[in-house]
């Protein structure tokens, strides 16, 4: 495994498909800004869509918080905030340089005052979003062509991926069937929220195809985007599939996944919700191993059937992301107070109520809950917490890794299934959408904030735990104590 914390991980996976969070304008792209510059207007648009991701929650990255006002204005005015935002050896956001005529922006509000909240003025830039036309989408009818790809894409997936241009050596997604013609993988990152992706066949526009809904809730964030299948092509030992953006269509952002054999190559690209072209995001490349997690799910739910899992009206309902400006995608937005750092399904369905998600957690079949409860002792306190679920032991019945020159052995860790990060004051934690099934349970105190399992880390004795259909089972780890 990479040594980074899953914490920035998560938190770039999270923005793949759909962006960081709502967008309530565009920036302006004028040479020499003439007009009034407002935090509210045309700052925090752009914080929280190229910066909420990362400088967020309990836990930010560089423990740099840009949630309000006050904080950009003394990162602006104070730090380094506006020298970042314009160096190409060390950007930020990461994975490039915003636009020219945003990071402008930043320039002239501190010129101008840091003025907080300004009247609205319509922008060439703005103008042209409010003349944004979606395109035709015409959806593949998967009665046709193109139904296989559900279950090609059933399997632990376990790769590498290129993340907004960096490396991560490892990394896994766990497609299990959850319904007939449904299939559904979530990747948990720990207090900071999640990640979640699902492929189905729906009704949509008239015709019986596969969509996608990827999203998850992230630093008080919930989001959820809509794909549709509108390209399928074969090769000789490959198959292409392309699902854009429901409303905004390739324009705005879309996924192709591409199978030969056991191999998927997953990629993402991504617009923000229309400020920019869509560009690479992420680019996953796979092995498929553990198959029989996903057939024994697909035995269970009576997988695969070419049936409706989920049927839309004429389209479907009206975004929620802005309110100012025409809807670019098929996104569903809602922030909440980011303190409730593992929120129950309850409350994530509530959320989605919110947003007027049109496919709630509460609405999916099959799929259960885990709560681990953590006790901490003197050494431990202070610490962050790697939550491991994997299909074979990473531990001895002692709590000593299973080892190969003092890392676990990379036969078990490519088990990992599910793998959370929590924060150092966090002690309990519920993993949401979680498919049924046994899994060995490891809590690893991270002793020397290296991001993964090494030596001198922390650890308990071994743990199995069975979680049933629909259920949501208690676990508490009471012996954290065992040194690596």
């Amino acid at each position: 495994m990479t040594n980074r914390s899953l914490f920035t991980v998560v938190a770039m996976v999270w923005a793949t498909v759909g962006g960081a969070c709502a967008v309530h304008s565009a920036a302006q792209s004028h040479e020499k800004f003439e007009i009034e510059v407002s935090y509210t207007n045309d700052i925090q648009p752009i914080v929280n869509n190229f910066c909420a991701t990362c400088h967020a929650g309990g836990d930010p990255q560089g423990d740099l918080v840009l949630t309000s006002y006050e904080d950009v204005r003394r990162h602006t005015q104070e730090g380094d905030l506006l020298n970042r935002i314009n160096d190409v050896n060390d950007p930020m956001p990461q994975n490039g340089l915003m636009p020219a005529s945003m990071r402008r922006l930043f320039e002239t509000w501190a010129s101008q005052g840091y003025i907080d909240r300004g009247k609205p003025i319509a922008t060439a830039e703005q103008q042209q979003m409010r003349e944004f036309t979606p395109p035709k989408i015409v959806p593949v009818d998967v009665r046709n062509q193109g139904f296989e790809m559900l279950e090609s894409l059933q399997g632990h997936w376990v790769g590498s991926m290129n993340l907004m241009g960096q490396e991560l050596d490892w990394m896994a997604f766990d497609f299990r069937p959850v319904a007939p013609s449904h299939v559904h993988a979530i990747f948990e990152g720990g207090t900071i929220g999640n990640l979640f992706t699902s492929f189905f066949v729906a009704k949509f526009r008239g015709k019986q195809t596969i969509m996608a809904r990827n999203g998850g809730i992230l630093n008080g964030i919930y989001r959820t985007s809509y794909f549709v299948l509108d390209t399928v092509r074969y090769g000789r030992d490959w198959a292409y599939y392309r699902l854009v953006d429901a409303h905004g269509g390739q324009q705005v952002m879309f996924m192709e996944l591409t199978f030969r054999g056991d191999t998927l190559d997953f990629n993402a690209f991504t617009s923000r919700f229309g400020l920019t072209t869509p560009r690479p995001h992420m680019a996953f490349r796979g092995r498929r191993m553990h198959p029989e997690l996903a057939m024994s799910a697909a035995k269970v739910v009576d997988f695969p059937k070419n049936v409706i899992d989920y049927e839309f009206p004429s389209t479907l309902p009206k975004p929620t992301w802005s309110d100012e400006y025409p809807l670019t995608s098929a996104s569903y937005v809602w922030e909440r107070d980011a303190d409730d750092t593992s929120p129950s399904r309850a409350a994530v369905a509530e959320l989605g109520k919110l947003a007027r998600d049109p496919r709630r957690i509460d609405q999916m079949p099959y799929l259960s809950e885990l709560t681990v409860s953590v006790r901490r002792d003197s050494v431990t306190q202070g610490k962050k917490l790697h939550v491991y679920l994997s299909r074979d032991a990473l531990v001895d019945q002692r709590g000593h890794f299973l080892t190969r020159f003092g890392y676990i052995r990379e036969e078990r860790l490519n088990t990992l299934l599910s793998f959370p990060e929590l924060s150092k004051n966090a002690n309990e934690f519920t993993f949401t959408y979680l498919h049924p099934g046994d899994y060995y349970l490891t809590v690893i105190a991270d002793m020397d904030d290296d991001g993964l399992p090494s030596p001198g880390d922390v650890t308990h004795s071994r743990r199995r735990v069975k979680v049933d259909p629909e259920s949501h089972p208690r676990i508490e780890i009471t012996d954290l104590n065992v040194r690596n």
